[in-house]
């Protein structure tokens, strides 16, 4: 059975954020986190938080910058890049004006800025993009305006400039920023608007638009992200993959259904949660024309927040569920030739953690497979854990 530990610890609270992605410095022995004094309340524009490294050995926290660019549930979207300035750790900020990126050399301490110039001053849509997704293969990264994702879906936004009007429901001048990781210079790739005229049905273009939840493939040819409209009260989904370049928009799943979490299996198929055959469940979704089937139905929840460890081998995910008026979140891994389920561990979360201050997991695998780390509030404060799973992926 797995050994699972805290890596962080109070009083201060510690979280990474997303899953999917690689906290780990290059020598497996420092983890990306961010330390804040509260969590509960969702990040307004007077809060900060701490970018630091955190030993795993000894659970020693070593701040290394501060931001008011994050949220509860996705951090500052954190990650380890090497784009010909030696290793370096990448965070979402804000200047006062414009939504940037940080990437900066923990050993010596050199900051460089990261993304597209904005325009001061002018609307919301044109106040910068900080890094969403970064390729595998080459220096460069997506990015997005989470300023104006928090008019749309604040609890994966940065609430920065509160009082600003949301805008164009569509913009043109917004939408999924290509940023060269190396220079620093960023462009426009795609849209809001290019995005929302491609949608197969003119109902789902009457509302704000946005994007979120993006992810490259192994290859870092292709990346898939959900565009959604609001409206009525409710969001509508559709999940898109294109090219690196922009090039070779596909519609995956339309508005008719609901799509949830999903990640690259290979370079042509994902794994999604959706009810595209019905009831929500996880399905094996193909880069394009192609039959969509269950995945590992006996083993799965419904929905959850899954990757796959490094050899393909292993799927991590997390699932709740309700039991007698609290929150339970199980840990669990999958073995996909066989559907053997694993279950880690099952972590009660007291009522309050619901909605945009709850704490899902978001798994992320340690690049050698032999560890997990999730955040979690089981214990009171929001704190980073490990679970050592070498004897059980073997």
């Amino acid at each position: 059975m797995a050994e699972i530990r805290a890596l962080t610890r109070p009083p201060r609270h510690h979280f990474f954020g997303y899953y999917g992605v690689n906290p780990w410095d290059p020598s497996l022995t420092q983890h990306l986190a961010l330390e804040t004094t509260f969590h509960e309340h969702r990040p307004t524009a007077r809060d900060r938080a701490t970018v630091g490294l955190v030993d795993a050995a000894t659970g020693a926290f070593r701040p290394l910058a501060e931001t008011p660019a994050f949220n509860l549930q996705q951090g500052s979207m954190m990650h380890w890049v090497d784009a010909g300035h030696g290793a370096e750790c990448t965070y979402n900020d804000w200047t006062g004006e414009r939504l940037v990126s940080r990437a900066m050399n923990p050993h010596t301490g050199a900051v460089r800025t990261l993304g597209p110039a904005g325009a001061p001053g002018a609307a919301i849509s044109t106040v910068g993009a900080a890094i969403a997704a970064v390729s595998p293969a080459e220096p460069l990264a997506i990015g997005l305006n989470f300023v104006r994702m928090s008019k749309c879906r604040a609890v994966v936004g940065y609430d920065l400039l509160p009082d600003a009007p949301l805008g164009e429901a569509h913009p043109r001048d917004d939408g999924l920023w290509c940023m060269d990781l190396a220079t620093g210079e960023a462009r426009l790739l795609l849209s809001v608007a290019d995005v929302v005229a491609a949608l197969p049905d003119p109902r789902t273009r009457e509302g704000a638009g946005w994007f979120n939840h993006i992810y490259f493939n192994p290859s870092g040819s292709r990346f898939v992200f959900l565009c959604r409209i609001q409206r009525d009260a409710r969001w509508y989904d559709s999940l898109w993959s294109v090219g690196a370049d922009g090039s070779d928009l596909r519609c995956l799943l339309d508005y008719r259904f609901h799509t949830s979490h999903f990640m690259w299996v290979d370079d042509e198929r994902l794994i999604c949660s959706t009810d595209v055959l019905g009831p929500m469940q996880f399905v094996w979704l193909p880069d394009g024309p192609g039959e969509i089937v269950p995945a590992a139905a006996d083993a799965m929840p419904s929905n959850g927040h899954a990757c796959f460890s490094p050899d393909g081998r292993w799927l991590v995910t997390d699932a709740f569920y309700d039991r007698d008026g609290e929150r339970i979140g199980e840990l669990m891994l999958v073995r996909l030739a066989d559907q053997h389920k694993v279950t880690l561990g099952r972590f009660v979360h007291d009522p309050q953690f619901v909605g945009d201050i709850r704490c899902d997991l978001h798994p992320r695998w340690r690049p050698d497979g032999r560890a997990v780390t999730f955040d979690s509030v089981h214990e009171g404060s929001r704190q980073v854990y490990i679970a050592e799973v070498g004897d059980v992926v073997g």
